[in-house]
């Protein structure tokens, strides 16, 4: 059991660490510098804690992301659902994944990049996604013991040769990070969106669990916690790392993570350098896309019982081809407004839910409440990004927080308060009535 554990937290790991994860520390460390310990602290918050509490969460209801919404109602609970699998699956996540490890894994690997060259990628990678995601009582064996090992090796070895030998030393702080490094690190960790992922990776993880025979639903969490607390673990481990590569890395005029690690993958390994970190950020997309590819067929074939899952598979991973060969950019734009839409809304959800595991009476109007407040929030943000509607753009503006995308927070908060007293109240009702 414990073995299975531990594959089963690498394969967890090798889930959340995709190219996004991968660039972002090193970022931040760039631009934290001399803050840049307090930083990521702060991103540890939302980029690690926040995703592991939602695998928590999903085990502890034992009945996938559809078992979150449906403490709303059960017609949201299905909609909301389907909307996250299409945000993180076939709108964006599974052809995302693909697009950014040929952008950023092929860089400055193949001579010619065009039309062509990407298709001919994508064919490969998809293949390779589908003939491993094919089989789904193989992944844990697929991810957990070759895949995610290969991966963590490389970037270990990167990160403690760039540690053994830094570029520079640790400066200034600069940007936002000078005066706000925790919120700062915070918002970075936001805007991972690690926590949309986890809801659906959680479902992954629970039932690679149920197929090696663990049903007993105590069990079940408690294992799921402890291959949770690996993935946490590693993945806080890794990012500090990254992070550090960045705040000693004295040339200026890098954009992102990507120019950083290229240029210390160069440093430390010479003329294998481009190849080296384009092997890097390939195995983080494609187990990244492993993942997704089986969460959705798996999500899908609930919905559709009559479709066997390995058409589902088939039907993704196509899916997935051809929406990548039509550039990250247009993916972005169809993505990110519905992104925008549900991301603080699973937020909402899973804190209530795990608030929910500690309070004995039952919460109703502490779920729907919050809820409709965050998606209406979250519905006038998406308004106001595009410039639709000028006068409750004047609306939004005026929330607090509305500046940094949190115009949410204080509202569900408020509202999360005022449900818990209604449901109190009404709990004590129904206690004296018998």
């Amino acid at each position: 059991m414990n073995r299975l554990i531990l594959i089963s937290g690498l394969m967890l790991f090798s889930f959340f660490f995709g190219a996004g994860n991968l660039i972002f520390p090193p970022m931040l460390g760039y631009t934290a510098q001399e803050n840049m310990w307090v930083s990521m602290i702060g991103f540890s918050i939302t980029g690690i804690l926040l995703p592991y509490l939602t695998v928590i969460v999903v085990a502890y209801m034992n009945g996938g992301v559809e078992s979150i919404g449906n403490k709303v109602h059960p017609v949201f609970g299905t909609i909301f659902a389907i909307c996250i699998y299409a945000s993180i699956g076939a709108l964006y996540g599974i052809p995302r994944a693909a697009n950014v490890a040929y952008e950023i894994g092929t860089k400055n690997v193949l001579p010619v990049h065009n039309q062509l060259t990407l298709i001919i990628f994508s064919a490969v990678f998809f293949l390779v996604v589908y003939l491993i995601a094919l089989y789904p009582n193989r992944i844990i064996d697929n991810l957990g013991k070759y895949l995610t090992p290969i991966l963590i090796c490389i970037i270990a070895i990167l990160c403690i040769l760039v540690i053994i030998n830094p570029e520079g030393s640790i400066g200034n702080a600069g940007g936002d990070f000078v005066q706000t490094p925790l919120v700062s690190g915070i918002l970075e960790g936001y805007f991972t969106m690690d926590l949309v992922a986890a809801l659906a990776f959680s479902v992954v993880i629970v039932q690679s669990f149920k197929l090696n025979g663990v049903n007993e639903p105590k069990l079940l969490v408690k294992n799921v916690v402890k291959a949770g607390f690996i993935s946490a673990v590693l993945l806080f481990i890794i990012y500090f790392a990254l992070a550090y590569v960045g705040a000693t890395t004295d040339q200026t005029g890098f954009k992102d993570g990507t120019d950083i690690l290229t240029f210390n993958s160069l440093r430390v390994f010479g003329a294998l350098g481009n190849l080296i970190f384009g092997i890097i950020v390939i195995l983080a997309c494609l187990t990244t896309c492993i993942g997704l590819v089986n969460a959705c067929s798996a999500f899908a074939m609930k919905k559709l019982p009559k479709i066997s899952y390995k058409l589902f598979v088939l039907i993704f991973s196509i899916l997935g081809f051809i929406v990548s060969t039509l550039g990250l950019e247009l993916i972005l734009e169809i993505a990110v407004p519905l992104l925008t839409f549900i991301y603080p809304t699973s937020i909402v959800l899973v804190l209530i839910s795990l608030l929910s595991i500690f309070i004995s009476f039952e919460m109703k109007y502490s779920f729907i409440i919050p809820t409709i407040a965050t998606l209406i929030i979250s519905l006038l943000q998406i308004l106001n990004d595009f410039n639709l509607i000028k006068v409750l753009n004047v609306v939004y503006a005026h929330f607090p927080l509305a500046n940094i995308q949190l115009a949410w927070l204080i509202p569900f908060i408020v509202c999360l308060l005022i449900g818990i007293i209604i449901d109190f109240f009404y709990a004590k009702s129904q206690t004296e009535m018998t």
